[in-house]
């Protein structure tokens, strides 16, 4: 399952609110994939913006790793800001469905999780 949401800023807005908005919830932000220039640095032109932002809460990375470090590859989590058919999505995968594939002792947490980061978009939006 995936969670997208419409808004009508730019991709680049909402990744720079992203920086922001993420420290009020004690997440950072480790790296930001640009897509678009990912692709035309080896040639190929692109023409939708799309950005990947990986984020992360170190306590929460610990709880998790802690239990199992085969969820490791769920981490960090991300969330895709792109443009598409002339709007601006920012999108995230269940992190709830990804963890239960892992380790389902875990669901309880990626819950409270999930409800975080989709705070997060929401106050971005």
């Amino acid at each position: 399952m995936q969670y997208v949401e419409v808004t009508n800023k730019s991709v680049q807005e909402v990744v720079e609110n992203l920086k922001e908005v993420c420290t009020k919830y004690k997440f950072g932000v480790q790296h930001i994939h640009n897509v678009k220039e990912n692709l035309k640095s080896k040639g190929i032109d692109f023409k939708n913006e799309c950005q990947i932002v990986d984020i992360c809460n170190p306590f929460i990375a610990q709880q998790f790793l802690s239990v199992d470090m085969s969820l490791s590859i769920i981490m960090p989590c991300k969330i895709s800001v792109y443009s598409d058919n002339g709007q601006t999505n920012i999108a995230m995968n269940s992190l709830v469905q990804l963890v239960d594939d892992i380790n389902p002792d875990m669901i309880e947490t990626a819950q409270k999780v999930q409800e975080l980061i989709l705070q997060i978009i929401d106050e971005v939006k």
